[in-house]
């Protein structure tokens, strides 16, 4: 069996990417004729004594072969092998599921299925296609600017839109500008346009080659439902209505900031053969995703306990059980019951379909898959559990983790640190006397204040840390694999923005600053310890001044 030609030096990851799958499509294909032989050696020993209707040990093991190579071969590049394998896959299930002699009109059919399978071995790999896999933007260990493109005659001075420059979003006027743009494929980008725009945006898009990087939010009059529709048709995934409200527009932005450079998406993959779910998990982390095999069953619940898993995909059959008995046994966990599960299986009856849904699956693709097809399910899907965790995960203003689950937030890193000898540090930040905001220009303009410091912190901390309302106007800050002296200095930018902000109101214009206390792991080595140590330097910083940063015990 000859692999898919083509190499690459190249240091762009979809090349890397790339030259990473010809590796294990390589491997594949070395080990393939081996696998092809000893599933007919397996059938020959059986096709001797077909009365007795064959040994279970030997039809598992043809059974066991024939769906690795259904599962994997079109994946890596060979789509005959999966074409050919799929068949004897199904038909030696039902033979071990009916427990009947075979017949000899069976003996014949999986002798002629073998045939084509041999034969199929040695055809020619082929290239594995990875057009819509995308990776994305690497801001580094700095900070991502998100661009707002504005498309038509949108006003950037207007109130929304200058609040949402004053936190830092990069506001960029784009009618008739032409390339270069200041923006990369791949940098998190938006673009607003009228609804009666959106069309021709979306050549602008495709002109500057980001049209596959960047959504569009149309903008429109009434909001009716027509408006909309004719929104939806056009392309927009996301509408608001003049006159643009802040408060709107800031919720808006963040949602899909969250989405572009929020926290890499975590999935378990619970696969027994290896060479797929290697597969699947560099299709998926080229996406930009965190993903982790296991590949026993026996480990998958240790395993879910020490990650905070967005989406499960599963096999529907795994060899000391099935999928199905060990989705049940994750649901009986309160933590897992809404975390979606996925199966992937060459398992084509639709009756096993339904029961693996009714049994706790969220849905069923079958294999072979193309990596785009991958990575769309397993994107939509796991997005939508997280907009779901947020109703009960997230603090209902800004949007923030909650004060519950920002301290699980950093549990998770202490723990993962301790595991890989790295730092944690955690900052507890507070709004220097906000109570004389709300008591001068009332709690709408301090909510306004909570918000433009939210999106602040958000904008301008990385993808992997993470930000949440502690308390009234008290945010907590957790920042894994970082010192101490590298987050005093990110936090001294922050303080600096924070002060420099504007905050315009019809009883004239203020400022605000904010106190932060700040204490690392391993130095301090719980998380009850750390948030302590971070509270009681914050009350130091507020006692000695306020506006400054402690992150040393007096």
């Amino acid at each position: 069996m000859t692999p898919p030609s083509g190499a690459s030096n190249s240091s762009d990851p979809s090349d890397i990417l790339a030259e990473r799958i010809r590796a294990l499509s390589a491997e594949f294909a070395s080990s393939l004729k081996g696998s092809v032989e000893e599933l007919r050696r397996a059938w020959t020993d059986l096709a001797r004594n077909p009365g007795s209707g064959g040994d279970a040990t030997g039809l598992s093991l043809i059974q066991d072969i024939a769906h690795s190579l259904a599962g994997t071969g079109k994946s890596l590049g060979f789509p005959r092998v999966s074409q050919t394998a799929a068949p004897i896959d199904s038909l030696f299930r039902l033979i071990l599921e009916n427990k009947t002699p075979l017949t000899d009109e069976e003996i014949d059919q999986i002798d002629l299925l073998i045939s084509d399978l041999e034969r199929a071995v040695d055809i020619p790999g082929e290239q594995v296609v990875l057009e819509g896999v995308h990776a994305p933007y690497d801001a580094g260990s700095g900070h991502s600017v998100f661009h707002v493109l504005l498309f038509g005659d949108l006003d950037p001075n207007s109130d929304a839109l200058s609040a949402l420059k004053d936190v830092g979003y990069d506001i960029i006027q784009v009618e008739g500008r032409t390339p270069p743009l200041p923006v990369a494929a791949g940098e998190p980008t938006v673009l607003l346009a009228s609804v009666y725009e959106v069309p021709d945006a979306e050549k602008w898009l495709k002109l500057n080659q980001l049209d596959e990087d960047v959504p569009i939010a149309a903008i429109g009059d009434h909001g009716g439902f027509s408006e909309r529709l004719d929104a939806v048709r056009k392309g927009a995934s996301d509408f608001m209505v003049t006159p643009l409200d802040r408060e709107d527009v800031f919720a808006r932005m963040s949602a899909v900031e969250e989405r572009l450079t929020g926290a890499p998406l975590r999935v378990v993959i619970t696969e027994d053969d290896q060479t797929l779910a290697q597969f699947y998990q560099l299709t998926l982390e080229h996406a930009g995703m965190h993903a982790r095999i296991v590949s026993d069953p026996k480990t998958l619940l240790n395993e879910l306990a020490g990650m905070a898993a967005d989406i499960i995909l599963m096999d529907l059959y795994l060899g000391s059980c099935t999928g199905l008995e060990l989705a049940q046994m994750v649901r009986q966990f309160p933590a897992y019951t809404t975390v979606p599960i996925l199966f992937l299986s060459t398992e084509s009856r639709i009756s096993l379909q339904l029961e693996a849904r009714h049994l706790g699956a969220d849905d069923f693709l079958v294999k072979p898959l193309k990596p785009s097809q991958l990575v769309s399910a397993v994107t939509s899907r796991a997005h939508r559990y997280r907009d779901l965790k947020k109703l009960t995960d997230r603090d209902s203003l800004t949007g923030l983790l909650n004060h519950t689950n920002i301290l699980r937030a950093l549990e998770r890193e202490i723990s993962a640190a301790a595991r890989t000898k790295t730092s944690v540090v955690m900052a507890m930040v507070d709004i220097d006397h906000f109570k004389n905001v709300n008591d001068t220009y009332g709690h709408a303009v301090g909510d306004q204040v909570l918000l433009r410091v939210t999106h602040m912190l958000r904008n301008r901390l990385r993808r992997v840390d993470h930000v949440g309302r502690y308390g009234g106007e008290e945010f907590a800050v957790v920042m894994p694999n970082t010192d101490i002296e590298t987050a005093t200095v990110i936090l001294e930018e922050l303080r600096e923005t924070c002060a420099a902000m504007v905050h315009e109101t019809e009883d004239g214009s203020f400022s605000v600053t904010f106190s932060a206390g700040v204490a690392s792991f391993p130095e301090v080595k719980t998380g009850a310890d750390l948030n302590g140590v971070a509270d009681t330097r914050l009350y130091a910083a507020k006692h000695g001044g306020r506006n400054r940063i402690v992150t040393a015990d007096s």
